[in-house]
């Protein structure tokens, strides 16, 4: 599967750390659209993945990334890379959600690129 892409965005190739509230991602956007990821959560737990990228470059530091792991987790992130912020929605199998069966949530963090 190709990665929808809009731009060739300025994020692709570099490595990059996000800080959530509660976890803290080591990530990597390959030059072909994929993302490597490795969380390490408030526990100490570690998470690992490569994932297809969505990804549409808004402006010189806004960007926009989206995607779905193979659980179903389904991320949205707006990147801005002169602020080093980042807003995540983050969307999940709930089986007591009347919602469709989902639930969701949106989280802010902190982003830098290494």
């Amino acid at each position: 599967m190709l990665m929808s892409i809009q731009y060739a965005g300025t994020l692709l190739g570099r490595k990059a750390e996000i800080f959530f509230p509660d976890s803290r991602a080591q990530v990597q956007y390959t030059p072909s659209g994929q993302m490597r990821w490795s969380v390490v959560d408030s526990q100490g737990h570690v998470s690992e993945g490569c994932e297809q990228l969505s990804y549409l470059q808004l402006s010189d530091s806004l960007h926009f990334l989206n995607w779905i792991e193979k659980n179903g987790f389904t991320v949205s992130q707006v990147i801005d890379s002169a602020s080093g912020t980042v807003q995540a929605f983050w969307s999940y199998a709930d089986a007591h959600s009347e919602t469709g069966h989902r639930s969701s949530m949106f989280v802010e963090g902190r982003f830098r690129l290494c």
